[in-house]
């Protein structure tokens, strides 16, 4: 009878699959045809012909064979991450939703096309002004630059351009699969110019960092394009060659789980990817990958005038802006060969920052990732509105103020970015800190304070005009409802989470935790769910920066962390943390390589991340939810704005209270069946500040 099953349904399954192959099949926007990127759970693995090797080879080599799959490459050594090649009458989305559903397979998706991010314009006059604007003079007299290695990952260099001569390490071409990485566009060339031409030399141009190394990985071919799967073999390889700096001039509208993951693999090894944010402003504005990964820095274009400039993609993904308008640099090209010339576009913005992140390495060679992209967004020109926006970032790329913050052998201990208190009339009202420091207002009206010594601040605004008139302050960009905030620089932001003496004031005081709850963050929790969702207060109200690098307003409950966003209409002006995603990769999991679920009768399925969810969880689901329309019970959308989507199948953890438990993970929560106390929620935020040691 087993057998007889079996058979049933490998022959269930291969009826199925003609349908992947047609005459013309449908392309998702921005994929190639006849490609896939596939990840392969561990202990399975692909040959180079395309063969499956693993537990459960026959099914996915059924599956194969029947997309015409003719040969795979492996992204890199160790990553079970595979550049497939398939027939090119195969359905792509099909076939990637079929591949993603066999047991040995931990994603599979289209393999996307990226682009150069260039705008072509006509030689201008002006040569190198960005120089003088980004004070670039005065930072070389501090230092110009180290042996430090900047990976660029472009169409390639010219080895012969003579401003480049002995600047170049031995690279390699993955676009072509060979060692020659050399430019057959003239993109690269530009890029690698603007980073680190050779300067002082009495030929061509200056680039940011006189003594850095770079090293030339082509990832797109002569028509300034690439794929994913080749972009990702090269980000991997540069990690893996030394490199502490990789440079990102190309983009596309896609999140890929393959470019996730090879822009985690640099993170996780300390290489900071600096990446244009895109020219895309005027084709509806879309985020641009890898730009708008959290780990990323995103750069965007500023004109002589310091505005941004109308082809720049913006948003809240943004991180800084540096010159992108008709900037000179070496050039090559079919006709002329090794040149000089002028492109606009956020291309020639980014390798700009990467030249500046090479300086400041050069200083303080000891810098993280993190601490280095702090540096350089702590050190810009803050333009724009006050604080964080979307069109500058933290503001426009100032290279003295970054070697010199680098320079500052204290810089570890102070804060990573300044605040700013907007909203207040000069000359009406007093802005000061608790350590007694009093803030002047600066030229344009804001109160400005940075680079504090690590510790516990509240800001206080007072006088007439702000009780009168009822105007808001701000920190770091962060609209705040009250004359004061606290706020931590460093690791002190455990004071926060200290009891408190009950207020005079009538705000919502919990003796059980010794914190208070109050304003906007009091009314959430009531109309929300209160302590079975929530929880208790664990902490006051205080700033703290999120996963898009930017800070706000947030408290902490024994379940949840809730976070400010007055910028937005309810109930979205108060938002609800990943804690299921990030208390899983703390612990150095991920939900990706959890094994996939199946639709059943009776369970809802959550085809974004694969996974099912059934009784006795599912009741539970569905019972409670934010309340977006204002009637009784629960819609889909409320449960869902509340836990969010399945990350795992039902599974059995040993959790604080040293007993085994069935628990199932969404992206906001944990779901904990506890016998005759039935579902419980995890404390994941509780978790979250121990770890963290803010919480004992």
């Amino acid at each position: 009878m087993k057998r007889f099953c079996s058979i049933a349904i490998v022959l269930l399954l291969l009826s199925s699959w003609p349908a992947i192959v047609s005459a013309a099949p449908a392309l998702p926007p921005g994929a190639l045809p006849g490609e896939l990127v596939l990840k392969l759970r561990p202990g399975a693995a692909l040959g180079p012909d395309g063969r499956a090797l693993g537990p459960h080879a026959s099914l996915l080599n059924a599956l194969l064979r029947s997309s015409g799959a003719g040969g795979a490459r492996e992204l890199g050594a160790g990553s079970h991450t595979y550049r497939l090649r398939v027939g090119l009458g195969a359905d792509i989305g099909q076939l990637a939703a079929a591949l993603a559903a066999q047991p040995d397979v931990a994603y599979a998706e289209p393999n996307h096309l990226r682009t150069a991010m260039r705008t072509p314009d006509d030689p201008v006059i002006t040569q190198q002004w960005a120089l003088r604007d980004i004070h670039a003079y005065e930072a070389w007299d501090i230092t110009t630059g180290g042996a430090v290695t900047i990976a660029l990952l472009d169409t390639g260099v010219s080895p012969s351009h003579p401003d480049l001569a002995g600047k170049l390490l031995p690279g390699y071409d993955f676009f072509n699969n060979d060692s020659d990485p050399s430019d057959d566009e003239g993109h690269g060339t530009y890029t690698a110019g603007v980073a680190a031409a050779n300067t002082n030399n009495g030929i061509g141009i200056a680039g940011i960092c006189w003594g850095c190394r770079i090293l030339p990985v082509k990832v797109l071919g002569s028509r300034g394009q690439g794929d994913d799967a080749t972009i990702a073999q090269g980000i991997r390889w540069a990690v893996d060659q030394g490199a502490r700096i990789i440079s990102m001039s190309l983009g596309g509208p896609e999140d890929t789980q393959v470019m996730r993951d090879a822009v985690q693999y640099a993170h996780d090894r300390n290489v900071l990817i600096i990446a244009a944010s895109g020219n895309g402003q005027a084709e509806g504005n879309l985020p641009n990958y890898p730009a708008a990964y959290p780990s990323v820095l995103a750069v965007s274009a500023t004109n002589s005038n310091d505005g941004v400039t109308g082809f720049s993609t913006t948003g809240s993904f943004v991180d800084i802006a540096a010159p992108g308008v008709g900037l000179w640099s070496t050039i090559w090209s079919r006709s002329e060969g090794d040149s000089y010339g002028v492109e606009n576009g956020t291309s020639a913005s980014c390798p700009h920052v990467a030249g500046a992140a090479a300086l400041a390495l050069t200083l303080r060679p000891d810098l993280s990732a993190d601490q280095l992209a702090e540096i350089l967004e702590a050190a810009a020109d803050d333009q724009g509105a006050p604080g964080k926006d979307p069109e500058y970032g933290y503001g426009r790329l100032n290279l003295l103020r970054t070697v010199q913050l680098a320079a500052d052998p204290n810089i570890l201990s102070r804060a990573r970015i300044q605040g700013v208190v907007a909203g207040a009339a000069p000359g009406q009202v007093t802005v000061s800190l608790s350590n007694g420091q009093q803030i002047q207002p600066d030229a344009t009206g804001a109160y400005r304070f940075e680079n504090l010594p690590a510790g516990a601040y509240t800001v206080t605004v007072s006088g007439p005009s702000l009780a009168s008139t009822a105007q808001q302050a701000w920190v770091s960009g962060t609209p705040l409802s009250v004359a004061t905030l606290n706020f931590s620089v460093g690791p002190d932001a455990a004071q926060f989470f200290a009891p408190v003496p009950a207020p005079a004031d009538g705000a919502a005081y919990f003796a059980a935790t010794g914190h208070t709850l109050r304003g906007t963050f009091l009314a959430y929790w009531q109309k929300h769910g209160g302590l079975p969702i929530f929880g208790y207060p664990t902490s006051e109200e205080f700033a703290e920066r999120g996963e898009d690098g930017r800070d706000y307003t947030v408290q902490y409950f024994e379940r949840h962390r809730l976070e400010l966003h007055p910028e937005n209409p309810p109930p979205y002006h108060v938002l609800l943390s990943r804690l299921g995603d990030t208390i899983l990769r703390q612990s150095g999991r991920s939900w990706f390589d959890f094994p996939k679920g199946t639709a059943g009768p009776g369970c809802l399925f959550f085809a974004a991340t694969g996974h099912s969810l059934c009784e006795p969880f599912l009741s539970y689901w569905r019972a409670n939810g934010l309340e977006l329309d204002g009637r009784r019970g629960k819609t889909y959308a409320e449960s869902l704005a509340l836990f969010g989507a399945a990350l795992s199948e039902p599974q059995v953890e040993t959790l604080s209270d040293g007993q085994p438990h069935i628990v199932q993970w969404f992206e906001r929560a944990r779901f904990e069946s506890h016998g005759d106390q039935g579902v419980l929620l995890g404390l994941l935020a509780n978790e979250l500040a121990t770890a963290r040691g803010w919480r004992r």
